[in-house]
This record gives C-alpha cells, sequence and structure tokens, in this order.
C-alpha cells in the first residue's frame, strides 16, 4: 500500500508528512491524519493532489 505525501510547495522533494491516511478541509484549516494516528493542523489549502504520484502538495498561510 503506497499512502499519500504531503509537500509544503510545488518545487519541494521533502515531505512534511507521510503516510497520509485522513484529511480534513475546513475552510482555511486543514486536518491531517497518518496511518499511524499522528496528526498536523496546518492553515492554508490544498494546492494539488496526485493520486498517481501519492503526492498532496499544500500552501500555508502564515
Amino acid at each position: 500500500m503506497c499512502l499519500a505525501k504531503v509537500y509544503e510547495d510545488m518545487e519541494s522533494d521533502k515531505p512534511i508528512l507521510e503516510d497520509l491516511a485522513h484529511v480534513i478541509i475546513d475552510d482555511n484549516r486543514l486536518e491531517l491524519e497518518t496511518l499511524f494516528g499522528d496528526r498536523k493542523v496546518f492553515l492554508g489549502k490544498v494546492r494539488e493532489i496526485d493520486f498517481v504520484k501519492s503526492r498532496v502538495v499544500i500552501e500555508k498561510r502564515s
């Protein structure tokens, strides 16, 4: 099984989160949870989801 990795921008090679299993999007709040139950919350938006590459790109807000 190949779960998604989360990247901070389109050019990034290093993921900020791996094994993404669940995403909750509430306006500009992104709650991301891994397969192992680790959670991270970001303010921002999803810029791209590539299912073939298992890649999610987010744009964080300051």
